[in-house]
């Protein structure tokens, strides 16, 4: 296969890849097709779990902000395999933070440049004496938080199950935070629950309302805001490291993000991209819009970029043709006056062989000059000056004088149909195409995508029967975009490529002696180097069999 098939079939495979991404509900990490959903509210804080009280959600768009990696460390003993991790952004939200040794690696990734954001509800005694005094949080027990998000204030609710509860909501106190140089970004009940401290080149942030990151919280308006204004305090462009080793309740699950929420009993319900797209009216519209671009472009694609162009006549360089010609004798008789002696016998020959009037007797040159006259459709004064030219005592015979004969004796051989100019049917910085009946390809291209219609709307019902309509409508578009795009065959100056109907070419030189024979439904060529082909001409568009007659016109007057 030629690269232009190659080209063509990976891009059908990325085509069909990405519709089986849209449609498969059993992806990899990155992406699940297929939500489940149950009434679990016990579980929290799992990073991957759909649940209301886990951190799925939050996860999903911090892997849309961030153009590096994520990774779940759940032991401190395997960072060494992350990379980049000395400016990585270090990430906890948990109920209870606690670190032993490796905190002071935290921090010290920290001065180096990194970036930590710990969210939590409680820290183990020997972190919280390292960055607060005793007494150093504010919390109330309510239903609602009143929070300032940006610029404007927004209530936070507390659900369990169906009941909107009583919940311990934390603060900081800003007289028992050691370091007093730190910022606040979000507060409630007139104090921070989100500020930051400035470590050499990095940043250290602590959040005192986990609850806030939880799933039930994020897909609301308010929850989202708040997640917005976190995700902008972490770098995109750096590898995030979620501290699943900081956790110290044991009593809550150390998620992984392989893992998979197999409850059993648990309802599913079919949230692919592609349902999504074809319920909400908008998306739907713009798709069919795009389907519609797309077909739009694969038309114009395959729209003949030139007319056809009839053979003509390429111009051949007479300056190269006397010069080989002029040596040649010049050198055999070393003398232009020699040479002006043959051109003028070669004349009187060829005028003898054609018209039957004999110039070479200079007693009757006069009378028998008057019959060629009367008997060729050439200018007398023309011809009359040719023969004086040919007369070596009434001219000065020099190269130059050769020359302007030979041009003369030349055109006058091509005005009487004595001599026929050598001929391509196309020049050399032109082609001719012959193209195929267009009809017949937008035909088996339509059968191509309702084929492949089917395919997408069995799979987007969970049926895998999809991918039996899929794979022949990918062989029927192939076929039809080769069909379309390139012709039966090409003739150039000095070749004819002869193009298959599924892939492959031929290339026949035209510098050869070619045989034809024309049927009703096809021509077969038959060459002097043994290669015989068939063009058959019901595959041919009106211009194409028109360019192909004038063709076989040309092979037999100068090929055969």
């Amino acid at each position: 296969m030629n690269r232009k098939v190659i080209i063509s079939f990976l891009a059908f495979a990325l085509f069909i890849g990405v519709v089986v991404w849209l449609l498969d509900g059993t992806g990899d990490s990155t992406r699940y097709i297929q939500k489940r959903y149950s009434s679990d509210w016990k579980k929290v804080y799992d990073l991957k779990d759909e649940n209301p009280r886990n951190i799925s959600f939050f996860m999903d768009l911090l892997d849309v902000h961030v153009t590096d990696s994520i990774y779940n460390l759940k032991y401190w003993s395997d960072l060494d395999t992350i990379p980049n991790h000395e400016e990585a952004t270090y990430l906890f939200i948990g109920d209870e933070f606690g670190a032993d040794d490796y905190y002071d690696s935290i921090m010290h990734y920290a001065d180096s440049g990194a970036t930590v954001y710990l969210s939590f509800n409680h820290l183990t005694s020997n972190l919280y004496e390292r960055h607060f005094k005793e007494g150093a949080f504010y919390w109330d027990y309510s239903k609602v938080l009143f929070a300032w998000i940006g610029d404007t204030t927004v209530p936070f609710y507390h659900v369990y199950e169906n009941d909107t509860i009583n919940e311990d909501w934390y603060s900081f106190s800003e007289t028992e935070i050691i370091d007093t140089n730190y910022r606040s970004y979000m507060y409630a009940m007139k104090h921070p629950f989100a500020f930051y401290e400035k470590h050499h080149k990095g940043k250290v942030h602590f959040h005192s309302i986990p609850n806030l990151f939880e799933n039930y919280q994020v897909i609301q308006p308010n929850g989202y805001a708040h997640a917005r204004i976190v995700l902008n305090k972490i770098p995109k462009d750096k590898p995030v490291i979620f501290l699943t080793c900081g956790i110290n309740d044991s009593s809550q699950p150390i998620s992984d993000f392989e893992d998979e929420n197999a409850d059993e009993g648990s309802e599913k319900e079919d949230t692919s991209l592609i349902q999504f797209i074809l319920k909400n009216p908008a998306l739907r519209l713009a798709f069919l819009l795009f389907i519609v671009l797309l077909l739009l472009y694969v038309f114009f694609r395959a729209k003949r970029k030139e007319e056809i162009l009839p053979g003509y006549n390429q111009k051949r360089n007479m300056s190269l043709a006397f010069v080989e010609t002029l040596s040649s004798i010049y050198i055999s008789r070393n003398s232009p006056i020699g040479v002006l002696q043959v051109m003028r016998k070669n004349f009187y020959s060829s005028i003898n062989r054609h018209f039957y009037i004999d110039l070479s007797r200079k007693e009757n040159l006069e009378q028998n000059l008057e019959k060629l006259i009367a008997k060729v459709p050439s200018d007398s004064e023309k011809l009359v000056d040719i023969v004086r030219s040919l007369d070596s005592r009434k001219n000065n015979v020099d190269n130059k004088h050769l020359g302007a004969v030979n041009a003369k004796i030349r055109a006058f051989y091509i005005e009487t149909g004595i001599l026929r100019p050598t001929e391509s049917f196309v020049a050399s910085d032109k082609e001719v195409n012959l193209d195929k009946w267009i009809i017949m390809g937008a035909f088996i291209l339509l059968m191509g995508l309702l084929t492949l219609i089917r395919g997408l709307y069995l799979l987007s019902l969970g049926g895998s029967i999809g991918m039996f309509f899929i794979i022949p409508a990918i062989v029927l578009i192939y076929f039809a975009s080769r069909y379309i795009r390139i012709p039966v065959a090409t003739i150039k100056a000095n070749e004819l490529i002869i193009y298959g109907l599924v892939a492959g070419k031929r290339v026949i030189s035209l510098n050869q002696t070619i045989r034809c024979n024309v049927e009703k439904s096809r021509i077969t060529f038959e060459c002097e180097d043994g290669n015989t082909f068939i063009i058959r001409q019901t595959l041919l568009s009106r211009r194409a069999k028109s360019a192909l007659n004038q063709f076989v016109e040309f092979i037999k007057l100068h090929k055969s």
